[in-house]
């Protein structure tokens, strides 16, 4: 019986010793590489008429080791904008701008920002870009807030939205993340959607999702 404990403890010292390892190496790594990039802002979807400019921007974290970006749209590299990647002297931070002018419906995508530095690589989440004037209703098949569209007005919160035609979109604020209440739903054949919440003059903060029903 002694034996069998000696031999279990044993094993157990060995474990850690090679755990201790492990975790020696992996800081050790990280010290050489620094951590993976951090995308603080990612970018948001927009929408612009036929012929306009596309305009999208993101921020990256502070990194110990040299960032390259690189523009994606439907998983793709892009080829026909311009990047302007600029890091801040003081802060470190990296912000970079993507720009892409006479948009038209070959343009409209999800747009991903792929950032890498010497301890990894990170993608973005999507971001919507819909190019208005063309055949819009064949390229929306989930509905999407136009952030650029939306804004404070004297009679309450305007709203932007774009799914597809012949579809039901409700509209669900919140205060808490929590508790989501349906406060519009938009059963139109338009692409379009537009709505002024009037509540919003009286709250401190309200926040939105919108859904197909």
């Amino acid at each position: 019986m002694r034996e069998k404990l000696q031999l279990n403890v044993g094993w157990l010292k060995n474990a850690a010793i090679c755990l201790a390892l492990i975790g020696f190496l992996t800081t050790e790594d990280v010290l050489a590489n620094g951590s993976p990039p951090w995308i603080t802002v990612p970018p948001v979807g927009v929408s612009v008429q036929k012929g306009g400019t596309i305009i999208l921007t993101s921020v990256i974290a502070l990194s110990f080791t040299p960032v390259t970006v690189k523009w994606l749209v439907n998983s793709n590299e892009v080829k026909n904008g311009t990047v302007v990647t600029v890091t801040a002297p003081i802060t470190g931070t990296t912000t970079t701008t993507l720009t892409i002018p006479n948009a038209s419906a070959a343009n409209a995508g999800a747009y991903q920002l792929q950032v890498q530095n010497g301890g990894g690589q990170v993608v973005s989440d999507p971001a919507t870009v819909l190019v208005l004037g063309d055949v819009v209703s064949n390229l929306v098949t989930t509905v999407t807030m136009l952030p650029s569209q939306c804004k404070l007005t004297g009679n309450g919160f305007q709203l932007q939205l774009i799914k597809p035609a012949q579809s039901n979109c409700v509209i669900e604020a919140t205060t808490d993340f929590v508790h989501w209440t349906p406060i519009y739903t938009d059963n139109s054949s338009s692409t379009n959607v537009s709505y002024v919440d009037t509540a919003a003059t009286g709250l401190l903060s309200r926040y939105y999702r919108a859904r197909l029903q």
